[in-house]
């Protein structure tokens, strides 16, 4: 697999085929975005509301995706529109860092396929249209990925420099960027150990650790809140022998059946052959890969494993995956094997296009299928019944946090929604934040979710039910009474 020219500028990528690609998936995005009638989901009203009281932290998250809502709503005014295009910006530029990650390692044809495959899968269409923490974090970590390669194949100061500000940002948008920092660190130790005892990687440690630091102090100064609600993803629950298959299973399902046995293929082939493993690029990709995954495995013995949790480590399994494959000398295997590429593409392809199209027209679709949507659809309505029956100014509390973060979006004016206490411990941010004191002896309106009446002394207004996709129901109640 003989490298090829690996300097490409960024104004040679605009006038290119990859580069007229990129844009219009970017174009093609930002329609999507403002023309699909689809609101806010709980998550992403959720983190809209954290973006009107900024911070190093929040509960369960770093802060990134506030700042980023923040700085789009500030900018833009408060809208679905606006809370969603740093999903779009950010999925542009982890695509952006995968063609140039993979024209850097193999070429442009690699490199090509590696975009195309990138743009089109599933999941990470997702993630390039709805504003949660998982678009930032791909972006961090493709360029997380590229900035390491370049550091670790040139050894320049500037290079770990830009490494370590893309970890530190990862670091500010999800814990899993520490991942990236331990089996980026591994592989160093077994294949580059000489660059340990260089300034580089303690440049780079020194960066992330510096830009991560407010976040932990926030995290300590708050009884490390955040890190106990991480630990209940990882408590042990009923054992499952079929566990791991179930999980490899569900990951070929939102990433493509094809392009995923590709690179389960690839990893396999690494295991394998020697020479393979001599090649400091193929076990780049491969330690911020398979060495992940396979730290995953485990872990679905025990609990089911969320799909999204290990989308960052297929990035560099994609960009290995592409580069082995269209690096091989042309002979049946190596046609096989592209075919079958091609075919992950045109599946992957066919599933972007119905996920384009469900919330265009959910009834044309299966009744489980139209039921995707359900967290999209009812909030607008909720907050009209209401905005119906609350007096001008008084406060509202709730439940739930879904209701109080889509009530505070979608009522006129953006008002702050309170959520009542469930015990001694925070569950919520909106725990966090508390309920003011002032509140206390005052006529409220309390949002139930629910028709079931909150406290005795609560006068009924209203029970609603509202229809959503997949033939699911939002049920919710008002009653008017004191806090105290």
């Amino acid at each position: 697999m003989a490298k090829m020219d690996r300097e490409k500028s960024l104004l040679d990528l605009l006038f290119s085929i990859e580069g007229l690609f990129i844009l219009i998936i970017l174009a093609f995005r930002l329609g999507f975005i403002r023309e699909v009638p689809l609101q806010l989901s709980p998550d992403e009203a959720y983190y809209w509301d954290w973006s009107r009281q900024l911070a190093w932290g929040y509960y369960s998250k770093p802060p990134m995706v506030a700042w980023l809502i923040a700085a789009s709503t500030g900018f833009l005014g408060v809208s679905e529109y606006a809370v969603r295009l740093p999903a779009v910006l950010c999925g542009i530029g982890f695509l952006l860092f995968v063609y140039l990650l993979g024209y850097r390692m193999f070429g442009r044809l690699p490199a090509r396929w590696a975009l195309f495959a990138a743009a089109l899968i599933p999941i990470f269409t997702v993630f390039g249209l709805l504003m949660t923490i998982d678009p930032p974090l791909l972006f961090f970590w493709s360029g997380a990925l590229y900035f390491g390669w370049r550091a670790v194949e040139e050894d320049r100061l500037r290079h770990w420099l830009l490494l370590g500000l893309f970890c530190g940002l990862g670091l500010l948008t999800k814990q899993t960027m520490l991942a990236f920092g331990f089996f980026f660190g591994l592989w160093l130790l077994f294949y580059r150990r000489e660059l340990v005892r260089s300034s580089g990687p303690w440049l780079t440690f020194t960066v992330a650790l510096f830009l991560w630091a407010p976040n932990l102090y926030w995290i300590a100064e708050h009884d490390f809140i955040t890190f106990r609600h991480t630990e209940h993803h990882f408590e042990e629950e009923t054992l499952s022998l079929l566990g791991p298959l179930r999980f490899l299973l569900e990951q070929a399902g939102v990433l493509s059946p094809p392009l995923f046995g590709l690179f389960l293929w690839t990893t396999y082939m690494l295991f394998r052959r020697r020479d393979w493993r001599a090649e400091p690029r193929l076990t780049y990709l491969w330690a911020l890969s398979a060495w992940p995954y396979l730290a995953v495995l485990p872990l679905s013995f025990l609990r089911k494993v969320n799909a999204n949790w290990p989308m960052p480590f297929f990035v560099a399994g994609l960009v290995l995956s592409a580069g082995v494959i269209f690096s091989l000398r042309k002979n049946l295997r190596a046609r096989a094997l592209r075919g079958l590429f091609f075919a992950g593409l045109l599946l992957a392809l066919f599933g972007t296009a119905l996920l384009y199209q469900l919330p265009r027209f959910p009834e044309k679709f299966p009744r489980p299928v139209a039921g995707l949507l359900f967290r999209f659809y009812g909030w607008r309505e909720m907050a009209a019944v209401v905005q119906k029956y609350r007096r001008p100014g008084e406060p509202i509390l709730t439940n739930h946090r879904y209701l109080a973060s889509e009530l505070a979006f979608y009522l006129p004016d953006h008002p702050r929604v309170y959520q009542l206490p469930e015990g001694p411990i925070p569950a919520t941010q909106y725990h966090l934040w508390g309920i003011p004191e002032n509140l206390e002896g005052r006529p409220v309106l309390f949002v139930i979710k629910g028709c079931k009446r909150p406290f005795r002394e609560t006068e009924f207004l209203f029970c609603r039910k509202v229809k959503l996709p997949g033939n699911r129901y939002l049920v919710f109640s008002g009653w008017r009474g004191s806090w105290n």
